[in-house]
């Protein structure tokens, strides 16, 4: 089940008694969907909804999976429609992006401690494409260009404890989303060499995902 709480204000302030509904019809369908391929979910699962703007400019809103059994969910209230609007535009995709990386283990809180940057990497090309096959929705960060090879490169180059943000949002070079288009890349890569499918291949180890995409890393 997953139980939305709302981090806000009780007085409707931000989720009004119809946002609150829709978010939580969303929820319950979504997980409907999302558990018939990812079967190792927690089985209590928490969505933290807070307005804010610190969210994706194409979509109002942002996923974040922070532990185990919890993804934050920041929507920006003042886009058209309000939130209510952005919910039901956006947030079941958002679940299915997120929901993948629980799966996983690729949350912010957990034991094990990152051991190279492509962990990052593949779990977000992961995500994507199984938010793009399964859920339906495809993104701009998904999409890779013609030299997504010589991103690859780079990425594999970096230390453990490279900067999160320029390589996977927004490099100072004015590329977007290298991390995950690179990702999408490998990931489609090892999904078309095992014929696994992105849920498929959830717990498989990154170094495994790679050397199924022909990738090898140097770390």
């Amino acid at each position: 089940m997953i139980t939305p709480l709302f981090l806000d204000t009780n007085d409707g302030r931000h989720f009004s008694p119809d946002a609150r509904q829709i978010i939580e019809e969303v929820c319950s369908a979504a997980e409907l969907e999302v558990r018939r391929h990812l079967k190792a979910l927690p089985e209590e699962i928490e969505l933290a909804c807070q307005t804010g703007t610190l969210v994706i400019p194409e979509t109002g809103e942002m996923g974040l999976a922070i532990s185990s059994s919890r993804v934050g969910w920041t929507v920006d209230a003042n886009r058209e429609g309000g939130v209510a609007a952005t919910a039901r535009a956006q947030l079941r995709f958002t679940l299915f992006h997120e929901l993948h990386h629980l799966a996983r283990g690729w949350v912010i809180y957990r034991d094990e401690p990152r051991t190279t940057f492509m962990e990052g990497v593949v779990s977000e090309g992961l995500a994507v494409v199984f938010e793009r096959d399964v859920g339906g929705r495809n993104t701009p960060w998904g999409e890779y260009p013609e030299d997504v090879d010589s991103w690859v490169a780079e990425l594999l180059e970096l230390p453990v404890s490279a900067p999160y943000l320029p390589w996977m949002i927004q490099h100072a070079d004015g590329r977007r989303w290298i991390g995950y288009r690179a990702g999408t890349y490998i990931a489609e890569r090892a999904i078309r060499a095992s014929g696994m499918s992105a849920a498929a291949l959830v717990n498989v180890p990154t170094d495994d995902i790679l050397k199924m995409a022909d990738i090898y890393s140097h770390q």
